[in-house]
């Protein structure tokens, strides 16, 4: 990513806040109490325009039209911290919930391409930004996409029903088989033997549409970066009227079998990390979701561990 700089001198007052916080250390301030480019923008954050009080910096970049959305009318003015509805944003999240039964209802392809977009507003490792998106737009890809999983999970069950290559394989110190076999294979099984019996899909539950989310190579933590634009998208599908499910098992046969992503137009060197399958949800839930208590806990040498207050 590229993005270069123009220091409007006159409206710069010196004030030194864009050098502080560039992370690539490329402004400083000249003897004039000035600031400019001194050195290289590694990062292309614009963190120094967005923190300029007199609007003196100006980043131009190839991508300046890249969050332009065309279903909805956004708000451009900066949100400050603190000033977010946490109330409002919890009850989204709380709300959203994996959704398995969709309306035989098309997804518009303007809806899908803004996820995509709002989906890049995630943060990334190095500001990388190196995510991709391979959009599958109608219900007829999504059953050749679904032809292709099976396929793989049909080989796959193939090989798992023989107990010899799976005690074999367990006693070389590779139980992956029979992890799989005791744990996934007579479900599998019987979704591949009712999607060849009557076309019911119980992987892509019959959404209409999908978004995979990948990573080019060249970014710090690909996965991360991907599965955070992936939250992005399944919050904003929601408050689209969007329902979204992560599907695993279409992950997992992608990572094994690199011909799927080639017959997707995928190129070689790109990685994807989360199939979401999307639609209009047919069914209406009335409470929002529950959620295990978490482990926690604080780390901190200025207080005394809990217990030993006062211990000698």
């Amino acid at each position: 990513m590229t993005m270069s700089h123009h220091i409007i001198t006159k409206q710069c007052t010196g004030c030194g806040l864009c050098v502080s916080i560039c992370p690539s250390q490329a402004l400083s301030l000249t003897d004039d109490g000035k600031a400019e480019v001194s050195g290289e923008c590694t990062f292309a954050c614009d963190h120094c325009a967005a923190i300029c009080p007199e609007a003196a910096i100006k980043a131009t970049s190839p991508d300046n039209d890249s969050l332009e959305f065309v279903t909805f009318q956004q708000d451009k003015r900066r949100l400050p911290p603190g000033e977010a509805d946490i109330a409002g944003l919890v009850r989204l999240m709380r709300s959203r919930r994996s959704v398995r039964i969709y309306q035989d209802r098309p997804v518009p392809r303007d809806i899908l391409a803004d996820l995509v977009k709002i989906g890049t507003t995630a943060p990334s490792g190095t500001n990388s930004q190196r995510w991709t998106f391979t959009i599958i737009p109608d219900r007829q890809s999504m059953v050749e996409f679904g032809h292709l999983i099976a396929a793989f999970y049909r080989k796959l069950n193939r090989l798992a029903a023989r107990s010899w290559l799976r005690k074999l394989l367990k006693f070389c110190g590779f139980g992956a088989l029979d992890s799989y076999y005791r744990e996934y294979y007579q479900h599998i099984q019987e979704g591949l033997e009712i999607w060849e019996k009557d076309g019911t899909d119980r992987l892509f539950h019959g959404a209409p549409a999908a978004i995979l989310v990948g990573a080019r190579p060249g970014a710090s933590c690909p996965q991360e970066d991907a599965l955070l634009a992936s939250g992005n998208i399944l919050l904003a599908a929601h408050s689209m009227g969007m329902g979204t499910c992560l599907i695993g098992f279409a992950v997992e046969a992608m990572k094994r079998d690199k011909n799927i992503g080639k017959k997707l137009g995928i190129p070689e060197n790109e990685k994807v990390y989360a199939v979401i399958v999307i639609g209009y949800p047919a069914v209406t839930f009335q409470r929002v979701a529950g959620r295990r208590t978490a482990s926690w806990r604080f780390f901190s040498q200025s207080e005394p561990s809990p217990g030993r207050s006062g211990c000698k």
